[in-house]
């Protein structure tokens, strides 16, 4: 078997213990540890299935994308490979992989809303008001280019921070938080512009999403 390694970068003063103990966990998995790659596993399985379906806009589409993420983690035992951050290779193997399905699925998917909403809360507007801004805001969501969409995914449902996203992303903070800005104005004209609404009236001002 090719010699496999988790390293501490050279930055490693600057890392914490919780990151230390986690390039463990991973060299123990490279090594064929079977209870350490479970232990990953549960780490990360919420925030990565999150993302893959808030990014594929389709259940079934999302759940393929994160089995495949974590088989092609799994199959890094088989490869000559140094991992310095787990976090952002596994989140930059969803990205791929969905980016992949995304490709494949783009005609199928064209007009089609399938987002859910489900951790929105939106204050001062009624049920029927609510329901109707989570339905645009699901269809804005879709209509975002995607560097906007992933940026904020990855911040608003997967709870990562900038300087997480931008490891991830291989872009420097300071393009991900203009990237997370322009979402979110480009959600608020969306949706308001759906609704007939004012800048002053906006439906998002109220919403968790707002800065």
């Amino acid at each position: 078997m090719a010699e496999i390694v988790a390293t501490i970068p050279k930055a490693a003063r600057q890392q914490t213990e919780a990151d230390i103990r986690e390039l463990g966990l991973v060299n123990d998995f490279l090594k064929g540890d079977e209870k350490a790659f479970l232990r990953l596993y549960s780490r990360y399985e919420a925030p990565l299935l999150v993302y893959c379906r808030k990014m594929c806009n389709d259940d079934r589409t999302a759940e393929d994308s994160f089995q495949e993420t974590w088989l092609r983690i799994y199959e890094l035992r088989q490869r000559t490979i140094e991992v310095q951050h787990f976090q952002s290779l596994l989140f930059r193997t969803a990205r791929n992989v969905c980016y992949n399905r995304l490709r494949k699925e783009q005609v199928r998917s064209r007009g089609r809303v399938d987002i859910d909403e489900d951790t929105l809360s939106i204050a001062e507007v009624d049920k029927t008001e609510q329901d109707e801004v989570r339905a645009l805001l699901s269809r804005a969501i879709g209509k975002l280019p995607i560097e906007q969409r992933e940026v904020f995914i990855l911040h608003e449902y997967s709870g990562f921070g900038y300087t997480d996203i931008s490891q991830i992303l291989g872009r420097s903070e300071s393009s991900v938080k203009m990237q997370a800005f322009r979402a979110r104005m480009r959600l608020r004209q969306l949706v308001a512009g759906w609704l007939g609404l004012t800048s002053d009236d906006d439906p998002l001002h109220h919403s968790p999403f707002k800065r």
